[in-house]
């Protein structure tokens, strides 16, 4: 006798190995949006920015420049990779995360490189993953209202940490 399908119609039906590639395109995006992040503060923003005083305000805030300018760049890159492995609801997965972690480079500045490298890797994996099992709920609006709440949790948490 066949065993009756007992998952629940509240979610969109997919492989458990897909929140896996998940979790590994998040981990990519942050480990290698912390490299970026360097690479672009190293490269453009101290070079052109940093050598007169009168751009002394773009200087001063280079790490949080570099850090939303790779971050944009890399979350481009794990749109296209969610989309490519079939996931549900990209777009909303990678906005989510964005708006949730925005700002988490205060707390990883101070931290040696290669530990705020991990650090936000292990963020945006746990985030990716988490808002892709959200965005799986079959009702968008059901979906989005809890994206919704969510974000503004890990905002708040972000904000005053």
């Amino acid at each position: 006798m066949a065993q009756a399908n007992t998952t629940s119609s509240v979610y969109v039906a997919g492989e458990p190995r897909s929140l896996l590639g998940v979790a590994i395109t998040g981990l990519a995006v942050g480990l290698i949006g912390w490299l970026l992040t360097m690479a672009i503060q190293s490269w453009i923003i101290e070079p052109v920015f940093c050598r007169s005083t009168q751009s002394f305000d773009v200087c001063s805030s280079g790490g949080t420049i570099s850090w939303a300018i790779a971050l944009i760049i890399v979350s481009i890159i794990g749109l296209l990779s969610l989309v490519r492995s079939g996931v549900f609801r990209p777009l909303l997965v990678v906005l989510a995360v964005l708006i949730a972690l925005w700002g988490a480079s205060m707390w990883l500045g101070p931290l040696v490189w290669w530990q705020a490298m991990l650090w936000q890797g292990f963020l945006f994996a746990a985030a990716y993953s988490l808002f892709a099992w959200v965005a799986r709920i079959q009702s968008f609006l059901l979906s989005l209202i809890v994206t919704i709440v969510l974000v503004i949790l890990a905002r708040l948490v972000v904000i005053n940490s």
